[in-house]
């Protein structure tokens, strides 16, 4: 009888990428968290003084969960686009947030019926494209912790956009403000 052939690996050679692994969550985790504390300042409108404000309002106004659905509708709505493309749907999402005629959270403005075709086609909704995934998630995290970048000022408080492929009843009634690769920006 023959002995199975025995590995060269140690056992804490085989687990050195599960530790990377951890460390990795780890790391998205804290990055998360802190995105979470930032959060407060981005998206409410209706802030206490700054010396009123405690982690705890900070840690219950946003988590994760919200980055994730910016992340999710970034994904869905531009990840053909350019970097610019990305964040200007981010802004227009956050834009929303902020608005007294849209829901208060970005779970609700992306859910919110029939606004955003992805979340409303009918169609399973996977992040498959590792690449494009990793981008929304970057492009998520630029918008929420960034409210300055530039393409802001130039999409401004735009509240809707379009693809430039298609003209929905509505957009006659708006203002245009800008274009950014495929999609057309209003007031």
């Amino acid at each position: 009888m023959q002995k199975p052939a025995q590995s060269n690996k140690s056992n804490r050679d085989i687990s050195q990428p599960l530790r990377g692994k951890i460390l990795k969550n780890a790391v998205v985790v804290a990055g998360l968290f802190a995105m979470g504390l930032v959060m407060k300042n981005v998206l409410s409108t209706h802030q206490k003084p700054r010396e009123e404000v405690k982690l705890n309002d900070y840690i219950s106004s946003i988590g994760g969960k919200e980055a994730e659905w910016l992340a999710r509708n970034i994904y869905h709505e531009a990840r053909g686009e350019s970097w610019d493309g990305m964040l200007a749907v981010g802004i227009v999402t956050l834009n929303r947030v902020n608005s007294p005629y849209f829901p208060d959270t970005i779970e609700d403005v992306v859910k919110e019926y029939k606004q955003f075709s992805w979340f409303w086609d009918g169609m399973v909704d996977r992040e498959n494209d590792r690449d494009a995934w990793r981008m929304a998630k970057a492009a998520a995290a630029e918008v929420m912790l960034n409210p300055d970048l530039p393409i802001a000022r130039e999409i401004g408080d735009a509240t809707y956009y379009h693809a430039d492929y298609v003209k929905p009843y509505w957009s006659d009634g708006k203002e245009h403000v800008a274009t950014v690769g495929r999609h057309v920006f209003y007031l």
